[in-house]
């Protein structure tokens, strides 16, 4: 039962390459994850398709003002070249026995209409506004996922733009939050081992910054293409409608598309590249901060503030070094499309000048074409450009889907066995025969353990450091599980166990004390939510930290701080022993419980934890000779190895390692 390991944090200066082939492999597998979603996309790419109407519409109107009020020609539509689609007819129509003032007061109108409905009465080259919400952005990668995580838009402003940008929103909250919610939950799912090469700070980065890829890689492709093909399809149909006689306005348009895509294609491979650089050094800086306040009170005990702070700044400024890498490629690919793009609209109004010098066109032509130019050079560089942009978010959801691919542990089995294991137990012991464990690297860590607990003993597990024993502790509630042998609970091998059933069954103090920011009630509840205030306070006797509680002026409620800063090591201990006393389990684990304790309170301690072993089992690991010595069975360990194993008086009297052990501890004592 060999373990893996997830996929290491590699460094940023040796970022492998993503190709062709892999990228299409992860923008196909985060469609599919978010066809759950299909029928919200749906409304979204409906709406956005929709708004395609204001963009056809929009230059007629000014055509109107600039032919019949401007320029006072009684009959706008009476050009030689332009057809005025069908839409425009009746507008004429209404507007055909009004006088100049009045078609001013009824365009007024309409105009007015249009900012309410679509917010649309800009100048731009596609004859819309947007509708955008953005946060204060830096720039790097982390703050510009922010803005991603929070992304809404809309091609029309309005109230019909205000409705799809917040359907927007809607989908890009939801869709972030399954994928971050599922991306969390398998971190907890994996094997205490797997992280023990990653920083905190890279994960944090994968589970907030690296999950808004998945939002921009669906609307570029569920929503974009739809809408742009449609938009680019109906505009040149118009067009051709209108301006059927000068096609080399539509044949222009058509060669943006290909030309743009061409364009870009080289810097596909170099975002790739730039994207996972600037995503790694952004993690090294967030584990950065991370172990810098884990540990801040090492660095200043120490002395190294300094040294640190040149090692942030060091990250801190490769990261922003790798982004603008990002940026370069990006600008780059924009300034080669706007060449492009800009090239067709010179050569389109080169072809087109003779035919408004000559008349056959209308200065308000000039309008619509211009209008729906703009509107099909847009699709054109967006779909041009699709490949481009998706690259640098491929290189985010491949660190997110390394995670999710990575082994983690099968805690519930088949429904037959869950319906057992969720009533099961403990009420006899565990036994482990002949057990083997090797690290995933290979390391041997435990040869051949025989070892028994049985509820209503106390067990000791001593020996030197590095022998093994918070590795033998962590097999009792499936932390780990054996590499080979047999582990029983209560007679059943562990394989007929839900792992969540078996540790269900296990409290575990650890040696590095989890303290919450929260109360001290708080913090000793999270063991049994339903506890009493008599159980919590019961616990906190045995534990031995009632006195101290009381003697506070807040008492129970009184607030710890972030890691229990307020706390000396040894009170974090015996809050986090309370903490599992009133959890309630069969077996109660403590990691050196009384290394930070004085002699009189580890006294009361050990006697305490004598009185809570009915009903329990009560495995303590330590080294301190008078935490041990009260064990009904101490395992003596060496090596990985059980070398002795009985009471303290037998293991005594046989004369053997332990009794050695217990000659050098008390002659420190002495």
């Amino acid at each position: 039962m060999a373990e893996a390991a997830i996929p290491q944090q590699a460094p940023a200066q040796a970022a492998d390459t993503i190709t062709s082939g892999e990228a299409l492999r992860i923008i196909g597998r985060a469609m599919r994850y978010t066809f759950v979603f299909r029928f919200d996309l749906a409304v979204k790419a409906a709406a956005q398709m929709t708004s395609i109407f204001w963009i056809l519409v929009l230059p007629w109107p000014a055509k109107v003002v600039i032919d019949y009020i401007v320029l006072r020609d009684t009959d706008p539509s009476a050009t030689v070249e332009s057809i005025p689609p069908f839409f425009f007819k009746p507008l004429l129509a209404m507007v055909e026995p009004l006088s100049a003032y009045q078609t001013v007061f009824f365009m007024g109108a309409l105009f007015l209409l249009m900012v309410v409905l679509a917010g649309a009465y800009g100048t731009d080259g596609a004859q819309r506004s947007n509708t955008e919400t953005e946060l204060a952005q830096g720039q790097d990668t982390a703050t510009k996922s922010e803005n991603d995580a929070n992304n809404m838009h809309s091609l029309v402003g309005g109230l019909f733009g205000l409705f799809e940008a917040l359907w927007h929103i809607r989908i890009t909250h939801r869709l972030n939050h399954r994928l971050r919610s599922e991306l969390f939950g398998r971190f907890n799912a994996h094997r205490v081992t797997d992280f023990n090469d990653r920083s905190i700070g890279d994960v944090v980065y994968r589970g907030m910054y690296d999950t808004p890829s998945i939002s921009n890689i669906i609307f570029n492709l569920w929503v974009g293409p739809a809408t742009s093909a449609v938009n680019l399809a109906t505009t040149i149909l118009m067009m051709f409608l209108v301006f059927r006689n000068i096609p080399v306005v539509v044949w222009c348009a058509l060669a943006v598309a290909p030309t743009s895509f061409l364009g870009v294609l080289y810097f596909a491979r170099l975002m790739r590249r730039q994207g996972t650089l600037a995503r790694e050094a952004g993690s090294v800086t967030t584990a950065t901060i991370e172990e810098e306040m884990a540990n801040v009170m090492a660095v200043q005990g120490m002395g190294s503030d300094k040294e640190d702070r040149a090692r942030f700044a060091a990250a801190s400024a490769d990261s922003f070094k790798r982004f603008r890498g990002v940026v370069l490629v990006n600008v780059l690919s924009a300034f080669t499309t706007t060449v492009i793009t800009t090239c067709m609209v010179f050569l389109v109004f080169f072809f087109l000048a003779p035919e408004f010098i000559e008349g056959r066109l209308a200065p308000g032509d000039w309008w619509v074409i211009w209008g729906y130019f703009g509107a099909i050079a847009a699709s054109s560089v967006y779909l041009g450009r699709l490949w481009f942009s998706l690259q640098e978010n491929v290189t985010g959801m491949r660190r997110v889907f390394a995670i999710l691919d990575a082994p983690v542990e099968a805690l519930a089995g088949d429904r037959a066995r869950q319906e057992f294991d969720d009533t099961f137990a403990l009420t006899e012991g565990v036994r482990l025969e002949a057990v083997d464990y090797d690290y995933p690297d290979g390391t041997r860590a435990l040869t051949g353990i025989d070892f028994e607990g049985r509820i209503g003993q106390m067990v000791a597990l001593a020996g030197p450091t590095g022998a093994g024993k918070s590795t033998l502790a962590y097999l009792i509630p499936a932390l780990l599980t054996p590499t080979s042998g047999r582990y029983y609970l209560d007679g059943r091998q562990l394989t007929q166990f839900d792992l969540a059933a078996v540790r269900r069954q296990v409290a575990f103090v650890f040696q590095e004390t989890s303290i919450f920011n929260d109360t001290i009630e708080g913090n000793i509840r999270m063991g049994r939510r339903g506890a009493t205030d008599e159980e919590v306070r019961e616990a906190a006797r045995i534990a031995g930290v009632a006195d101290f509680i009381d003697g506070l002026d807040e008492g129970y409620d009184t607030h710890l701080g972030r890691a229990g800063a307020k706390l000396s090591v040894g009170q974090k201990q015996r809050i986090a022993i309370a903490r599992a006393l009133v959890s309630n389990k069969p077996i109660l684990i403590l990691d050196e419980p009384t290394a930070a304790l004085d002699p009189q309170t580890e006294n009361r301690l050990m006697a305490n934890l004598r009185e809570a072993r009915e009903g329990r089992l009560v495995i303590v690991i330590a080294h301190r000779l008078s935490t041990i010595r009260s064990a009904d069975h101490i395992y003596f360990l060496e090596d990985g190895e059980v070398v002795e194993s009985g009471t303290h008086a037998d293991l005594v009297a046989t004369g053997g390692t332990y009794a050695t052990f217990v000659e050098l501890q008390s002659g420190r004592t002495a």
